[in-house]
């Protein structure tokens, strides 16, 4: 990534930073170019270099310095990716464009025990209101080969549902559930990794979804809660 600022603007070509950037070019790497502040590109850079810098994704530091770190990551993210789909949800929101929370949040709890997040959904009653059903789904639409794939991720649920309750987690690409988890099972307050298949439909654009439900026929309250991070599917 090169980064451009006034001292840049008005270094010459005996300085390091030109030649960088040059061998970057020439060896058709992936860049993005990041302006610290207000400046011209340097006029010891070669024209056609200068006209690539000009012609690629670039971001400014300035105003917005956290809408531009938002999108430099995405764009480490995209050089990282080795899977057909990965998110980590870092601390400065997802690392996907696209997600349709629907009543889910980002969360700072996190996985890992670093500076990142995870993706939060809670499906309560509403005390106001007669025995109900809530169900909460947060989804992102990926292109999905024509092949096999496994998805693995790491969850953690508190599922509760006293008499005639149920509270549920599911995960489903397309509707089709591929893992889920009920208040029968044994809970997860800790940290769990999950490693499940992808039945193979063919070439396609489906909406992986996270889905927490809770729901009685009785004025009684059950909750789901959920918490996933650190995707991958591949």
């Amino acid at each position: 990534m090169p980064f451009l600022s006034r001292a840049t603007q008005q270094g010459g070509e005996n300085r390091f930073f030109p030649t960088e950037w040059q061998f970057a070019f020439d060896a058709k790497r992936s860049f993005l170019t990041v302006f610290l502040e207000p400046c011209e590109l340097p006029p010891s850079a070669s024209e056609d270099l200068k006209a690539e810098m000009k012609r690629r994704e670039w971001v400014e530091l300035f105003p917005s310095r956290e809408e531009s770190l938002r999108r430099i990551l995405r764009f480490l993210y995209e050089q990282k990716r080795t899977g057909v789909f990965e998110e980590s949800f870092s601390c400065l929101g997802p690392d996907n464009t696209g997600w349709r929370l629907g009543g889910w949040q980002l969360n700072e709890a996190d996985s890992t025990g670093e500076n990142s997040g995870s993706l939060y959904g809670i499906a309560q009653f509403n005390p106001a209101l007669p025995p109900q059903t809530v169900r909460q789904t947060a989804a992102i639409t990926i292109g999905l080969p024509g092949r096999p794939l496994m998805l693995r991720y790491r969850r953690r649920f508190r599922l509760y549902a006293p008499v005639l309750g149920e509270a549920s987690f599911r995960v489903a690409v397309d509707g089709e559930v591929i893992d889920a988890a009920s208040h029968s099972d044994p809970a997860e307050d800790e940290w769990t990794t999950r490693s499940v298949p992808v039945p193979d439909r063919g070439a396609r654009q489906a909406a992986l979804e996270f889905t927490v439900t809770a729901s009685s026929t009785a004025n009684y309250f059950p909750s789901a809660e959920a918490w996933v991070d650190d995707l991958r599917m591949a």
